[in-house]
């Protein structure tokens, strides 16, 4: 955008243009402004001739963002974020807040960190509410468009317009059944080689790479950096895998088959009576639990963030 452009554009045009970004809906988007249906259609026209550029097209979902929209939408949201900021109180009070935070976190987040989290939140915040979901292909949307406050996970790249605030590391443990009929003698690695493995097949899910994605770690590659009575794991076919580490968790329970699961995970579920933790000596790098919001958050998700923080640092 040249001078020209920025000094004759109508600022609150770029309200419009935020809300059609998270609506994808002409109509959506003047409920939530307020405005008629023509009257964002009228402002949408503006920003186009003030632009040069179409902005938002009609496809199959609604109203979709051409390329310029999308370039421009990181700067425009956190602009517009920074504006609210300014004029809104400068104390967030939990003690009085009644705000839905969203929150994504993997099953395996959920279980070591939440429960902390959740404790904390009533505590504090009595009247705000903590809804969950699991991360899909669309959280960078989801995080940009303020669908989703905070996102929980591990993570192999965080693009700059996000914060990534590291919780704590973890590595992999072994588990078998209790009364696992290998442990009468005491288990090494060589005894534990010898047992049928079961892998952990599911994904993290990952962003499509379009330059500007946040990746997640695919926690299934795990056992491709462990090695077990001398031989790599990804040399060694698994003859069971499952989805996700909760079905593994119930097949090691119940079978004789061996699992390499997260060792905050494989703790909880040793505590319950349900599995017994194996320490190898075969040394895998820790992959890193953490929290990433957008940048510039301030009031309620800042504290939310903090709280997180603190929780996870502790485990």
């Amino acid at each position: 955008m040249n001078d020209l452009h920025f000094n004759t554009l109508d600022l609150n045009l770029l309200r419009v243009f935020q809300a059609l970004l998270e609506e994808q809906s002409a109509t959506r988007a003047g409920e939530r402004l307020g405005l008629t249906q023509s009257a964002v259609s009228h402002a949408l026209g503006r920003l186009r001739a003030s632009l040069g550029d179409e902005l938002f097209e009609r496809g199959a979902s609604g109203l979709q963002a051409t390329p310029r929209a999308l370039e421009m939408a990181p700067a425009i949201g956190a602009a517009l974020k920074m504006l609210e900021d300014a004029v809104s109180p400068n104390r967030f009070d939990p003690a009085t807040t009644d705000r839905l935070f969203h929150v994504a976190a993997s099953p395996y987040a959920s279980s070591v960190i939440m429960p902390a989290v959740v404790r904390r939140v009533l505590a504090e915040a009595p009247g705000a509410k903590l809804h969950l979901v699991s991360p899909t292909s669309n959280v960078v949307d989801d995080l940009d468009r303020g669908r989703l406050d905070v996102v929980i996970g591990a993570f192999d790249h965080v693009d700059d317009r996000f914060e990534h605030v590291p919780l704590f590391d973890e590595t992999g443990v072994w588990v078998i059944r209790t009364g696992h009929p290998a442990l009468s003698p005491g288990i090494s690695d060589e005894v534990l080689a010898k047992l049928p493995r079961l892998l952990i097949s599911g994904v993290e899910p990952r962003e499509p790479p379009r330059g500007r994605g946040l990746g997640l770690q695919r926690l299934s590659n795990w056992h491709d950096s462990y090695a077990l009575g001398g031989v790599a794991l990804r040399e060694v076919d698994s003859p069971v895998s499952v989805p996700d580490a909760y079905s593994a968790l119930v097949m090691v329970g119940e079978t004789d088959v061996a699992a390499l699961m997260p060792r905050r995970l494989a703790m909880l579920a040793e505590q319950a009576g349900r599995v017994v933790v194996i320490e190898s000596d075969g040394a895998s790098p820790p992959f890193t639990l953490g929290a990433v919001v957008r940048r510039g958050e301030r009031g309620a998700v800042a504290w939310l963030l903090d709280l997180i923080t603190e929780v996870g640092r502790k485990i």
